[in-house]
């Protein structure tokens, strides 16, 4: 991997007293990248960044939008922005100071439960940079997690399957009228933007998660992959298994089964091969925030899962028969890291490959690799960049060496190059000449990293 250009801008993590070195008072990590044409939109915990990517040896940010509202998860499709709000805030309208937590008592009914504040999807019209609008505040229920842009140009509208990871504590409806209602939370919300007024986007229905083989209610889907074209198809990356759905009828999702790995208590991420033949899932043992890539045998603490070693499965993605769920491969995380870095395999895409299967992960200080599980039996590394421990063991300052966390919250293929989003520092271009990725390579003209909105061939 050869870098091409950075756009940068810092993002830091609030940590719980005392404050790490680099903690800030609000939480403004990059999160998520969504792509259209020659921009890059990138997530942040306070708000949301466009960059413009044609020059790749020299991206220029264009605008940078405040908003502060966790975790900022994005999604585009042409002058839309999507961005997911997944804590109570006490404004529904974007702030540029922390507007956490529930409403005042006066707005809550009396009941004994709180009522919670807004939470959910946020539209934006960007068609103008210098004047950037909040279109549209979508309420629901525990929140929006992460969520999956589904187009469907035939009806001239956006289809949005929200995601909700872990459904928080229960709490009534407030003057917005979502609320959550604890744990299980076994549906998926369907959100329909109409392209010709995103103004009235609003929640059409929803679906259920369905269950286990063994009878187990799968309860929230921190992430839903999705393919379109010829096969349309979802999978949810859930708790405790990935549930897979025809998604043919895209208002009405209909269940088809349910699988699972060894060890895995909550998946976190799920993709699609762009023939839907393969499904990829990863988990995030230690919530993103832990060493868990650390050498095989190692001991870990806190446990993750029960265990209170290392393990293989800790740091693996698992590939599975698309038609069955069959789990048909794995790739472990080849370099072990040390315990001072925090490290999961975190958000991949497929690259739009017809003969060959390939990937791209970003797994936080593990940096960001490109796999090749053409022969799923044997996937291995192609390309990959490692850095530097950002907590070095010379750090000895209160809570540095549990708080001075970062690295690659997502690392995306797109038209040729690889896109890394830093939560500390920003954007990262960067060019593979490996021959695996060589010949007919498929260029798209925009891209949600959670959605394969066409199928190859």
């Amino acid at each position: 991997m050869h870098l091409l250009g950075a756009s940068l801008r810092a993002g830091a993590v609030t940590g719980p007293p005392p404050v790490g070195p680099g903690d800030v008072p609000w939480d403004t990590r990059n999160t998520d990248l969504a792509f259209w044409g020659g921009t890059v939109i990138q997530g942040r915990y306070d708000g949301f960044r466009v960059i413009d990517v044609r020059a790749p040896a020299n991206p220029a940010e264009r605008a940078f939008f405040t908003c502060v509202s966790p975790q900022g998860d994005v999604g585009v499709y042409g002058n839309l922005v999507f961005r997911s709000v997944d804590s109570p805030q006490r404004t529904d309208q974007c702030s540029a100071v922390a507007q956490s937590g529930n409403p005042p008592d006066a707005d809550c009914a009396p009941v004994s439960a709180p009522c919670t504040g807004f939470e959910g999807i946020q539209v934006f019209d960007i068609s103008d940079l210098s004047n950037i609008e909040l279109v549209a505040s979508i309420p629901l229920d525990c929140g929006s997690h992460t969520h999956t842009v589904v187009p469907d140009p035939e009806s001239n509208r956006v289809l949005i399957y929200n995601s909700v990871s872990g459904a928080g504590l229960q709490a009534n409806p407030g003057k917005y009228g979502n609320q959550c209602p604890g744990l299980p939370f076994n549906r998926e919300d369907i959100v329909e933007v109409p392209l010709s007024d995103p103004g009235s986007a609003s929640v059409i229905g929803s679906f259920s998660l369905g269950q286990m083989p063994d009878g187990r209610v799968i309860t929230t889907c921190h992430d839903m992959g999705v393919i379109l074209g010829s096969v349309n198809r979802a999978a949810c990356a859930g708790n405790p298994g990935v549930p897979v759905f025809d998604i043919s009828d895209l208002e009405n999702p209909v269940f088809l089964y349910a699988t699972t790995a060894p060890t895995v208590t909550g998946f976190h991420s799920a993709a699609w091969s762009w023939d839907g033949s393969i499904l990829v899932t990863g988990w995030e043992p230690g919530g993103g925030t832990l060493p868990r890539c650390q050498a095989t045998g190692n001991p870990i603490s806190p446990p993750t899962a029960g265990s209170s070693v290392q393990t293989d499965e800790m740091k693996t993605l698992f590939f599975h028969d698309g038609a069955t769920g069959e789990i048909i491969g794995r790739h472990v995380l080849p370099r072990p890291q040390s315990q001072y870095e925090n490290c999961t395999i975190h958000n991949y895409n497929v690259v739009p490959h017809p003969t060959r299967n390939l990937l791209v992960h970003g797994s936080y200080q593990s940096g960001t690799a490109l796999v090749d599980f053409t022969d799923v039996a044997n996937a291995y590394e192609v390309a990959w960049m490692d850095p530097d421990p950002l907590d070095p063991p010379s750090d000895t300052s209160p809570g540095g060496r549990t708080n001075f966390r970062g690295g690659d919250w997502s690392s995306y293929w797109y038209n040729g190059r690889i896109y890394e989003s830093d939560t500390r520092r920003g954007l990262y271009i960067w060019d593979v000449s490996a021959p695996e990725v060589r010949g007919p390579v498929v260029k798209v003209d925009h891209l949600n990293p959670q959605t394969n909105h066409v199928s190859i061939p």
